[in-house]
């Protein structure tokens, strides 16, 4: 069993971050690759890192998985497809989650089944399907909510 540790991210994760991210966007199912590497790494330096709360998921001393969020939205959730199916995206969440008790909202491509399992699985329901025309990829969408641990049934 692989051993993860999450914490915070630092501006000098940046790198390591990119080495996760990219190729886990590649890997996604019926997604076009849109941004190069060097994009990425612009991204995570000059967008994500000074307007997300970012935690990486830490396994054999790499980073393997990266998570960024703000108070109500999960921005990304990304694991290293050479770490898949190694519970780092749920540890990920799982720690997202208890850091917004008060609920989240995420935006999921619809053919990534593995990632819309996993939400499902923690809770999150699917509120709004859309064909994508709003994205950068222009692929079908999904918005998924979870209305957190301090929501009270009625």
């Amino acid at each position: 069993m692989t051993t993860i540790a999450i914490r915070p991210a630092t501006p000098d994760d940046a790198a390591a971050i990119a080495h996760a991210f990219t190729p886990a966007r590649a890997a996604m199912p019926g997604v076009p690759v849109i941004h190069t590497a060097e994009e990425d790494l612009w991204f995570i330096t000059h967008k994500m890192l000074p307007e997300c709360s970012v935690v990486v998921a830490e396994a054999g001393g790499t980073i393997a998985g990266v998570a960024a969020y703000t108070d109500t939205w999960l921005e990304q959730l990304y694991v290293d497809p050479a770490h898949h199916r190694k519970g780092i995206g749920l540890a990920l969440l799982t720690h997202v989650m208890r850091e917004r008790p008060d609920g989240l909202d995420l935006w999921v491509f619809q053919s990534n089944t593995p990632a819309r399992a996993l939400y499902e699985s923690q809770g999150f329901r699917c509120v709004e399907m859309t064909d994508g025309q709003t994205n950068e990829e222009k692929c079908p969408d999904a918005r998924y909510s979870w209305p957190g641990t301090n929501h009270s049934p009625t």
